[in-house]
């Protein structure tokens, strides 16, 4: 995709606009920088910090912010006047508005605060803005930075019917728009439609491109049809957008060893545990990521899996506990404070041995070095955030494998991945339990019972129950986090909610997973407490029933 022609300036930052959809760990992120490194030093004469911002990348999350960043930084090591910098929630706002006014060459940014200063900071200079990209662009409109990038793309000038800033500077810039994302859905569509005018399409599989040879569709060579025949395919390929999400195969890489393990909730908890000692002690260095689907969840699961010890003897003897797990474990979601998240994201990419337990701000575009195992102990959803997700590992090349926890009721989620081209083994769940002691020795041959019922998984859970029971603060973190995930396990959307039903649950069961003995209420207390209130105000306030006397006769 970088070097089609060797004498060109690499394909995708020729005009005109670009919607590139490329698997994910393939390198996106160098098949932009790359491009636009290479023509700004080119440039003559010479780019100058006090020309402002020739390129700007915008980005779902601050995470990829700063990995983008450190990308560019070290394409333009050799270049020292072409200046990279991002601008991004959480940072000091001051800091970044002496960064605009000194110049920034290629700008990063998140979406809120790009807009927070092309709104108010007067010494953002953007006239020669060349470039803008969108990358994990499906990822910035379901964030909800729809309303965001509108207003963004307003105040560049770079909307589709908008008047281009740059007319009246008596020099007409070409601006290119590009967007880039691993999946192509309705989202980027939509984001397609306000930000591209006449997009050429790169990497869509081969059924669905249209099959003209025309500069207007993205080929080198001269067109061989007709303009009737060349509008034909125009509307073709806008009808490939449309209905993208419908046809959409996602493609994953070859080397990816995808399962599934079906575990009943009331031990998922006690399995998840099993599975990632057994991973730690089959390869001591090894980095593992854990995607859940809430914040509350993420605290809870970071503090059992970084504190919780236990003894496998016969006897809980307290001067034989140990850590459960001995390698470092991070958190990572939306809610940490900016220094917070800066410190697990960089730490766990410098680490050899770690876990990180997120949410889905670790699932678009962030590249964590020699990553092999990702574990969605919560179900993603909709088949593209399972790409997403999974493509933490087996990126360039590299091996990896994905496992997904499903429950017996969710099993027909499997039909879903499956009709999009994803298709997974299920995981040798009770190999693996057979390999661990109960009570200190290993059995020959085991009957075959119940996960449930198995004596390490019972001996684990009642280590987890009294762990979570020990200490209050502990306690409240696991019932925030049964709360949260019986939330998030309702807000599934479309088809997905006939096989994701908090009917079939079992409440207690889902309390168990997160070691309480007892189910929590779903009602806050403080709310219990109002209603109470409420309740007792409502019988004062009503009249009392008189009581009829009998007449008299």
């Amino acid at each position: 995709m970088l070097l089609r022609r060797p004498r060109a300036p690499p394909y995708p930052l020729r005009p005109p606009s670009r919607l590139v959809k490329a698997a994910t760990g393939t390198g996106k992120t160098l098949a932009y920088l790359a491009p636009i490194v290479h023509l700004l030093q080119m440039r003559e004469p010479r780019v100058d910090r006090t020309h402002g911002t020739f390129a700007l990348v915008l980005v779902p999350t601050r995470e990829l912010c700063l990995q983008v960043y450190g990308i560019a930084q070290q394409l333009v090591h050799r270049f020292h006047w072409i200046v990279p910098g991002y601008v991004m929630g959480g940072e000091n706002r001051a800091k970044e508005k002496a960064r605009l006014r000194k110049g920034i060459s290629i700008l990063i940014a998140t979406p809120g605060r790009l807009l927070d200063h092309l709104q108010h900071t007067a010494s953002f200079v953007y006239s020669n803005l060349r470039w803008i990209v969108f990358d994990e662009a499906d990822s910035i409109l379901e964030l909800g930075f729809g309303k965001a990038v509108e207003d963004i793309l307003e105040n560049l000038g770079s909307r589709n019917g908008a008047p281009d800033q740059n007319k009246n500077k008596g020099e007409h810039i070409r601006r290119q728009n590009l967007l880039l994302s691993a999946t192509l859905n309705e989202k980027v569509n939509r984001l397609a439609k306000i930000s591209l005018k006449n997009p050429v399409m790169i990497g869509l599989d081969d059924q669905k491109k249209p099959s003209g040879k025309t500069n207007r569709l993205g080929n080198s060579h001269t067109s061989l049809l007709s303009d009737d025949d060349e509008d034909r395919i125009l509307e073709k390929r806008n009808d490939i957008l449309e209905h993208a999400d419908a046809v959409d195969d996602f493609k994953l890489p070859a080397q990816l060893v995808q399962r599934y393990v079906k575990v009943s909730c009331g031990s998922r908890l006690a399995v998840l545990l099993t599975i990632l000692k057994s991973l730690f002690e089959r390869q001591i260095s090894q980095k593992v990521v854990i995607f859940l689907s809430t914040c509350d969840s993420v605290d809870f699961h970071h503090t059992v899996l970084s504190q919780l010890e236990w003894s496998s003897g016969p006897q809980l003897d307290m001067d034989k506990k140990q850590k459960f797990l001995s390698c470092k474990v991070f958190r990572l979601h939306g809610n940490m404070e900016q220094d917070d998240r800066k410190k697990s994201f960089l730490g766990f990419g410098s680490e050899k041995s770690a876990i990180l337990v997120s949410t889905d701000v670790a699932a678009r575009g962030l590249d964590f070095p020699k990553v092999k195992y990702i574990i969605q102990y919560d179900s993603p959803g909709e088949a593209s955030e399972y790409v997403h997700r999974v493509g933490r590992t087996a990126r360039i090349g590299e091996k990896g494998e994905a496992l997904l926890f499903l429950q017996p009721i969710e099993l027909d989620y499997l039909k879903d991945l499956e009709s999009h081209g994803v298709s997974l083994t299920e995981y040798p769940f009770q190999k693996v339990l057979d390999s661990f002691p109960v009570n200190g020795q290993k059995p020959h041959k085991r009957k075959m019972i119940s996960l449930d019922m198995h004596p390490w998984i019972m001996s684990l859970q009642r280590s987890l129950e009294g762990f979570v029971t020990a200490e209050d603060a502990t306690k409240k973190l696991a019932r925030d986090a049964f709360c949260s995930w019986v939330r998030a396990y309702t807000a599934h959307r479309g088809e997905l909610k006939k096989i994701f039903m908090v009917k079939k649950l079992h409440l207690g069961h889902v309390a168990r997973s997160f070691g309480l003995k007892e189910q929590p209420s779903l009602v806050g207390r403080s709310h219990q407490v109002q209603l109470k209130k409420r309740k007792k105000e409502q019988k004062r306030e009503r009249p009392a029933k008189r009581r009829k006397l009998p007449s008299k006769k």
